[in-house]
Parts: C-alpha cells; sequence; structure tokens
C-alpha cells in the first residue's frame, strides 16, 4: 500500500465515528477461564487446569455483541436488536455492553429463554475445552414484532443494518425478510454474516460474508480453486439476489465478488496466529464501518481485512479500535 492509498484508508476509517448501525443477531456471553496445567488428573486422562485467582476469569460480549463492541470500539454507535434471558448469564451481558457505551434499551428480555454462554478453559494460551450453555429456540411472535417496531421507528436515523447469526435463535428468515425490506426502502446497506442453514437470510442483503467453510455448504460444492471460488461465488450472487459476496479463507485474505462481475482478490500478511474467536465479528463490522463511509468495495475488503488480522494477534474474543485500525493501516 502506497502513501496515496494510506491517506486515502484513513480518511475512510476516520469517517467512522458516529456512524449509527443497528445490529440484529445472537447476543451472547462469552467467558474464558485462565490457568495453568501442569499435571494429569489421576481419575482420567485429562490435564488439571489451576485456576489461581479471580483475575483469571473474563467475560466479553459473545456474537453479536461482539459486532456491535467492535463498532463501539471504532467510534460508531450501534443499535442491539436481539432477544436475551431473564437470568445471570443475560444480565451480565448488559453489564458488559454498558461497559462499551452501548444502550441496551433495545434488546428483548424473554422469561424463560436462556442468554447463550460460552465458557473456553484455557492452559498456557491453548484453548482446552469449551463449554455452551444454550437452549435454542425461535424468538417469540412479540418479540420479532418488538423488534421490528423499534426498527421502524428508529430507520430514518441509521446507517446501516447488520445481521450476525449464530443459528441461537434470535435470527429467522420471516423477521430477517421484514427488516431487510425496511432498510432497503430507505436504501440503507445491509450486511449479514450468515450460518449455512439459514442461507435464506442473505436475500436482497448488500453484502454477504461467509468464511470459506460457509460458502462451500451454502454452494454445495468445494471452493478450493480460484476457479472454484469464482463458479460457487456466483452461484451464491445468483441465489441470494446480493451485491456482493465476500468470502473470508483465513491466511489466504478474502476474495470478493460483485453482481457486476467483477472479482478482488484481497492477500493477507503472513504472521502467527493466536485465537481466530471473534475475527469474524470484526470483519463484519469494519466491512459495514467502511462501505458506510464511502469505501469502495475493494477499499471495504482491504480494511476489514487489516483488522481480522490485527485481532487474531490477540487472545481472546477481541476486537479492534479505530487507533489500532489506523495504526494497521500504516504498517501495511
Amino acid at each position: 500500500m502506497n502513501k496515496v492509498e494510506k491517506r486515502s484508508m484513513a480518511r475512510i476509517v476516520r469517517r467512522f465515528q458516529g456512524r449509527r448501525i443497528a445490529v440484529l443477531g445472537d447476543f451472547m456471553l462469552d467467558e474464558f477461564l485462565r490457568g495453568e496445567a501442569t499435571r494429569i488428573s489421576p481419575e482420567a486422562p485429562v490435564p488439571v487446569v489451576l485456576i489461581r485467582d479471580g483475575s483469571s476469569t473474563g467475560g466479553y460480549p459473545g456474537g453479536a455483541g461482539n459486532v456491535a463492541a467492535n463498532l463501539a470500539a471504532l467510534g460508531a454507535l450501534p443499535l442491539p436488536l436481539g432477544v436475551i434471558g431473564k437470568d445471570e448469564s443475560g444480565r451480565r451481558l448488559i453489564r458488559l455492553l454498558r461497559d462499551r457505551s452501548i444502550n441496551t434499551a433495545t434488546l428483548i428480555c424473554e422469561p424463560g429463554r436462556v442468554t447463550p454462554r460460552k465458557v473456553r478453559v484455557v492452559a498456557q494460551q491453548h484453548q482446552l475445552l469449551r463449554l455452551d450453555f444454550e437452549s435454542n429456540s425461535e424468538l417469540s411472535a412479540s418479540s420479532a414484532s418488538q423488534l421490528i417496531q423499534i426498527l421502524r421507528r428508529r430507520l430514518r436515523h441509521l446507517d446501516a443494518l447488520v445481521i450476525s447469526d449464530y443459528s441461537k435463535g434470535s435470527v429467522t428468515p420471516d423477521l430477517c425478510r421484514e427488516m431487510i425490506a425496511l432498510a432497503r426502502s430507505r436504501n440503507l446497506p445491509v450486511f449479514v454474516d450468515p450460518k449455512p442453514d439459514h442461507a435464506a437470510i442473505c436475500q436482497q442483503a448488500t453484502v454477504v460474508t461467509p468464511n470459506l467453510q460457509e460458502a462451500e455448504k451454502m454452494a454445495g460444492m468445494a471452493m478450493r480453486s480460484s476457479e472454484e471460488i469464482e463458479t460457487g461465488g456466483r452461484r451464491l450472487l445468483d441465489k441470494f439476489g446480493c451485491d456482493y459476496l465476500l468470502v473470508t479463507r483465513g491466511a489466504h485474505g478474502m476474495t470478493v465478488l460483485s453482481k457486476q462481475g467483477r472479482t478482488h482478490e484481497i492477500h493477507s500478511i503472513p504472521r502467527p496466529v493466536y485465537d481466530v474467536t471473534g475475527a469474524g465479528d470484526t470483519v463484519l463490522a469494519v466491512v459495514a464501518l467502511a462501505y458506510c463511509s464511502g469505501a469502495s468495495i475493494r477499499d471495504t475488503a482491504v480494511l476489514a481485512n487489516l483488522a481480522g488480522g490485527r485481532v487474531v494477534l490477540q487472545f481472546g474474543t477481541s476486537g479492534i479500535t479505530l487507533k489500532e485500525l489506523l495504526s494497521a493501516i500504516q504498517e501495511a
């Protein structure tokens, strides 16, 4: 990236501040238990993890909550849209979001619902075990109606709609269809990070951001070579009726395909990867902000690739700040 490109990218990033982005999705609690594994249990062939004090534990907003946290860290104003339970995990998640200056008044608490919680047990920077506490069920018709009404009331103040699906029940095809139609009626761009079993939520989106494995499942074919990615990607563009498909490919970077027929390959800088937890959330947040701030789809992908490459250097659920993204641009 030359000096002119870096200045252009930095100008785009500075326009992130104050953008109002609605985030529909599965809001979850991520928790990490960090300790030392120095011996094997005499009871079973498993490591014993010694957690010395309470400072070894940490909680973070997960799923759509991490998308919202990334948006806030980049200077934007996220509007959370989702359902959580009236339980301790839900209360902790609310506190964590508020600690990041995110207004949680638009999150709906459903009686009897379990707030999804993921507990990762970590020793010497290696994840040994993940415990998932959840009871997935679709949000109620009443909650869906409330979320639609919230979006309808806030629509004219928004810059974009982001949909972050983790298959926990907050995102349904019917709800997405109505919300995307509302956003499109105001010419707002829509950004979707889907799960393959919910591919229908991608219909009429502006940008869809699956990882390679998700794209392969939705396309029903292997997408390993450039030719296969082109063929599978075009199949998905036609299937979804979206404007762009951005496929994240880990260490191999990203591939962006447009309905106009153009394809962009974005290469990653080789670097050690400590943890990919939450990297897709960071990519989704930066894609939405860059596109809303006037970046071309190629520059949008370049910025998202830089951000994703930076967060995998950190352990745990993490995001990127405005300052860190500007630094990554200068180092590129």
